[in-house]
């Protein structure tokens, strides 16, 4: 069986109605005004992320980059406050920014395959780069995993009693805190890539504060099965973490999608 993959249009358009295609129409303006003040050549259009508009470009040095222009639903200004944080470490480097404009050039990760079958101790390295004390202003990971749920449930991929269930999960968790970290927040192995300059680097995050727990268990339920539950415990141990705290999470993880 053929995945057809949706586009950002068809996303936009569905998802955002006329306030979607809107945006949509604004993007070439907005491209070319950037690749004159940036002094870029723009090349071809990436895919993937169903948030934004995202093209190769070279910079005037002769750098190969990426040009990334997202909407406001994709939260550009906290994906610049955490880029900013993150410095290159476990992330590309960003080069420019515009949050008015949501437009970030970003340092292109070559050879830039995804690490689907990245070991733990490989995606522990650089969750400990990304999770840093959170710039101010965040959302909270309880904040984003109770929206999250609740858009499952609209979209009919979690029925009441899940979603319920998950809810009690995540009381249980915030009746235990931890110190919260910078989190990616959309750490599976679609956002994680193979890097020659630093192994594996991390791309498109939802950033948001809270428990280093839920991107680890993230990343074990995302790679699905089989071998998700020796995932879980690897990345705790490889994390240094609460093996039952990334077992709950990657359990909400499975809810929410």
């Amino acid at each position: 069986m053929t995945v057809i993959q949706e586009t950002s249009e068809a996303f936009l358009a569905r998802h955002f109605g006329d306030e979607g295609r809107a945006w949509l129409a604004t993007v070439p303006g907005v491209l070319d005004e950037l690749a004159r003040e940036w002094r870029l050549t723009l090349g071809a259009r990436l895919h993937g992320g169903l948030l934004a508009i995202v093209h190769e470009a070279t910079t005037a040095e002769g750098e190969r980059a990426v040009l990334k222009v997202a909407s406001h639903w994709d939260r550009p200004r906290e994906e610049i406050a955490c880029l900013e944080t993150w410095a290159g470490a476990g992330a590309p480097k960003l080069l420019q920014a515009d949050p008015a404009r949501g437009a970030l050039l970003l340092e292109r990760i070559e050879p830039g395959g995804r690490a689907r079958d990245a070991e733990a101790p490989a995606v522990a390295e650089v969750l400990g780069q990304l999770h840093r004390t959170p710039p101010a202003g965040l959302c909270t990971l309880a904040e984003v995993a109770r929206r999250r749920l609740a858009r499952a449930v609209v979209e009919r991929r979690a029925n009441d009693d899940r979603a319920r269930w998950a809810i009690a999960a995540i009381e249980q968790l915030e009746r235990e805190p931890v110190a919260p970290v910078l989190l990616h927040g959309d750490f599976d192995w679609r956002n994680l890539l193979r890097c020659d300059r630093q192994g594996l680097a991390a791309i498109d995050p939802l950033p948001c504060a809270g428990d280093p727990a839920y991107d680890a268990g993230y990343w074990a339920q995302a790679a699905g099965d089989p071998g998700r539950r020796a995932r879980t415990t690897a990345i705790a141990e490889a994390l240094g973490l609460d093996v039952r705290r990334v077992r709950a999470w990657c359990a909400v993880v499975a809810v929410h999608g």
